[in-house]
């Protein structure tokens, strides 16, 4: 019996003793198996923050801005001032007095008012041309040029006035940019209302006007110069010289009394203006090469 128990008790021991040495086998096992998965996650990680020997990736360059052109629609405002003097003839024979005749004067002078529209071409890549300008525009004007003049007659003052009330044109430009700054010579055809008037004694109240019209007699030339503030607005200053003719009444009160005096709508204006430009028809956008 005792020997039995003794056999049991030996057996026990082996059985725990291989049971220790099983689970310390399966322990070192688990803990290399461990390391090498530690090891496996850590070094994608410790090589990305080693330094590399490749430049990095540069971002695009941005687009350039594109060029400013001059070429397209435009419309504006302007206004300025205008001055004229006119020496003519006249003649004054009122019925029952003796008439006389000689030469005066009338000086002129006021603001204006008004509007236009255009459009420009910018000539680009051509020899010696390059980088001018052609165009043609049309604009109209309110204005309040007026004058007067009192002459002494035999039966009192002979008074003879003037006021242009507008006047248009049609004209073209041509110019050379510096980029954004614009010189320009134009000239074209014009045409004005113009009225004129008198007063003399009995015949005081009397009242003509004269209308001028588009020939080629008449017209208008000028310089000026253009900046554009951006994109789409510039401003200009202008000087003109409008030449759209004179005028001589002849005017028959009664068979044997007249009056002649002349006027004349032919001006020195200067006038600043805003332009809006429109943006052109069918431009490329600038791409960048790399």
């Amino acid at each position: 019996m005792n020997a039995a128990i003794e056999h049991a008790d030996t057996y026990f021991d082996e059985l725990v003793s291989f049971l220790q040495k099983s689970l310390s086998k399966i322990w070192l096992f688990s803990c290399v198996l461990l390391q090498i998965g530690a090891f496996g996650f850590c070094a994608p990680a410790q090589a990305a923050d080693l330094p590399s020997d490749k430049e990095p990736a540069l971002a695009p360059a941005p687009l350039p801005p594109a060029p400013f052109s001059w070429t397209g629609f435009y419309a504006g405002v302007n206004g300025g001032f205008g001055l004229d003097h006119y020496a003519f003839t006249y003649s004054y024979f009122p019925p029952g007095v003796a008439g006389q005749g000689a030469k005066s004067g009338i000086t002129s002078s006021g603001p204006l008012i008004g509007g236009q529209i255009g459009y420009n071409y910018e000539l680009t890549n051509l020899p010696i041309i390059d980088h001018a300008i052609i165009g043609i525009e049309a604009d109209e004007q309110w204005t309040d040029f007026h004058g007067a003049v009192d002459i002494p007659v035999s039966n009192g003052i002979f008074h003879i006035g003037t006021q242009l009330e507008n006047y248009g044109s049609l004209r073209s430009r041509v110019g050379y940019n510096f980029d954004r700054l614009l010189f320009y010579f134009t000239g074209g055809f014009a045409y004005s209302v113009t009225k004129n008037y008198y007063t003399a004694g009995a015949l005081s109240g009397s009242r003509t006007q004269f209308r001028s019209g588009l020939f080629p007699s008449v017209g208008i030339i000028g310089i000026g110069a253009e900046y554009a503030l951006t994109d789409h607005f510039t401003v200009r200053a202008e000087y003109f010289y409008n030449f759209t003719g004179a005028h001589y009444a002849d005017l028959y009160q009664t068979p044997t009394s007249t009056i002649g005096f002349g006027t004349r709508s032919m001006y020195h204006i200067a006038r600043v203006g805003l332009n809006y430009k429109f943006d052109s028809f069918g431009g490329a956008p600038v791409v960048a090469k790399y």
